[in-house]
């Protein structure tokens, strides 16, 4: 193992984590982190050792949020899945249609329809706005 190849490899999971091949990403950020464990035992210099437990905790962050977001958008499939077996357990009832909207101009002409209703019931009833 290198450090050569543990930089490629966070970048490679980096770029699956920006591309949303999370489990791609997952993949390489936990061998990432096997291969840092092992090069921090056979570290002497503690100095050394405390940078790269750093960067080992940094990363080990990054791959958390990978999980999260794994997570998020798992629950969002469970909402949908739910959704689905909802419609299956109340299907429509036969025959049952959803009627077109009604267009803007009919809409229109039945609304001045029933203002001329409501002024003509007003004037029978001598209560017509002057």
């Amino acid at each position: 193992m290198s450090l050569q190849m543990i930089v490629e490899n966070v970048k490679l999971a980096r770029e699956y984590a920006l591309l949303g091949n999370y489990d791609s990403a997952m993949v390489y950020y936990q061998g990432v982190l096997d291969q840092m464990n092992k090069y921090l035992y056979s570290v002497k210099d503690t100095h050394l050792r405390q940078k790269w437990q750093q960067v080992w905790q940094e990363i080990n962050v990054e791959a958390k949020q990978v999980k999260d977001i794994m997570k998020t958008l798992e629950s969002f499939k469970l909402d949908i899945t739910s959704l689905q077996a909802a419609q299956h357990e109340f299907p429509a009832a036969e025959g049952e249609v959803w009627s077109l909207p009604v267009p803007v101009e009919r809409r229109t002409n039945y609304l001045l329809q029933l203002q001329n209703q409501r002024q003509i019931s007003l004037m029978a009833l001598g209560m017509t706005r002057t």
